[in-house]
């Protein structure tokens, strides 16, 4: 009996040993898995923060992306800064554009610059250097008066910020350039895509223009002056014979222009070009002066040229030639008046554009309207001033 009782006493206590090796062993096992557990729940939780936080650093790139440049492609008309067209072949679009800087690379004096580190020079009502602002509108108004609008010459702008190489900080070799280029002879058939064209890169030009009844040639004076373009006047006929038979012949062709362009656009501009510039051969019993005297008289400026693409030489340029011309004669001056032409028959005149415009963007030159503060180039000054 006593060793029965034993026996049972000994397998108890074997019994509750082996419990309490097992609640040890599980105990041991949770002290183990506890730990693994929290670096498996933490791991899941870091990547999935890094996650979000590479979200937001893209986020945030597309927003500086967008104010730095990003403003989206302008349709004509538009206000915001046009970057080129992503469907270019390499013949519209030969040279290497550089992408847009981040705004901490570049000078923080609260310049917005556009995708090829140029300044955004688009003007709002509230900060002339901010996209963000509402735009200030450039369209002539529905019912305007000359005294509205005295003057067909944009309002000089704000000095820009030099352009600067977003990889490197550098200023572009000619960002100290200003290139006016200016279209005679228009409108024309191809001055919509002209006009589009030079919205793509932000490009603000001059066309001095002639005598174009109907509806569609006003609207293409309207738009050239709603688009930001400086506008004036090349005469009504283009008729050298009859321009410059005398004073008062002059005074009848300006004065079919002038009427032509207040009924277009509600001003009269104050930017005059002569047939042929004011150096030309066909004032055969007059001088120029005298026309000088009276587009002087009326306040209006007469501008000349200092480069040519040479689309009115009579040579058979290719677009190419045409646009090498051009930039070899810019990359000579630090301002250059740029003579081209704006008519049916100057087709490859448009498709040079379409090399000189992004060539002279890369290399940061400023492309401009004739403004009251653009140095005057003139072949022939008045007498006053000999």
């Amino acid at each position: 009996m006593n060793e029965y009782r034993r026996e049972e006493s000994r397998r108890a206590h074997n019994e509750k040993v082996k419990r309490a090796r097992e609640q040890f062993m599980m105990l041991v096992l949770l002290l183990a898995l506890v730990p693994t557990i929290l670096c498996i729940i933490l791991f899941s939780k870091q990547a999935k923060q890094q996650k979000e936080i590479a979200e937001l650093e893209q986020q945030l790139k597309n927003y500086r992306q967008q104010m730095s440049g990003g403003m989206g492609n302008n349709s004509p008309g538009g206000t915001g800064v046009l970057s080129p067209s992503p469907t270019a072949s390499p013949a519209q679009n030969p040279t290497n554009l550089t992408p847009a800087p981040s705004p901490s690379s570049l000078p923080a004096d609260g310049t917005s610059y556009n995708e090829y580190g140029r300044p955004d020079l688009t003007l709002s009502a509230t900060n002339p250097l901010d996209p963000t602002s509402s735009p200030q509108s450039t369209t002539v108004p529905d019912t305007p008066t000359p005294t509205e609008e005295p003057s067909g010459t944009p309002t000089p702008s704000p000095t820009p910020t030099l352009a600067v190489d977003p990889k490197t900080g550098e200023v572009l070799p000619w960002a100290d350039k200003k290139v006016y280029i200016t279209f005679d002879d228009g409108p024309s058939k191809n001055t919509d895509e002209l006009l589009d064209l030079l919205a793509q890169y932000n490009a603000k030009a001059t066309f001095f223009v002639i005598g174009h009844e109907g509806e569609e040639s006003k609207r293409l004076y309207k738009r050239i002056v709603d688009e930001g373009h400086a506008i004036g006047m090349h005469s009504y006929s283009h008729d050298y014979e009859k321009i410059y038979k005398s004073v008062e012949d002059f005074e009848k062709d300006f004065t079919k222009i002038s009427d032509l362009l207040y009924d277009s656009i509600g001003y009269v501009p104050d930017l005059y070009r002569f047939p042929g510039g004011s150096s030309n051969s066909r004032c055969k019993k007059l001088t120029i002066q005298p026309f000088i005297s009276f587009l002087l008289e009326r306040d209006l400026r007469y501008f000349d040229w200092n480069v040519e693409n040479g689309d009115a030489t009579g040579k058979s340029y290719t677009a190419e030639e045409l646009a090498q011309n051009l930039l070899d004669g810019v990359e000579k001056k630090t301002t250059s008046v740029v003579l081209c032409h704006d008519t049916n028959a100057k087709g490859k005149t448009l498709e040079s554009m379409k090399i000189v415009l992004p060539t002279l963007v890369e290399k940061g030159a400023q492309i401009l309207p004739i403004t009251a503060d653009t140095p005057m180039i003139r072949h022939v000054k008045p007498e006053q001033e000999d």
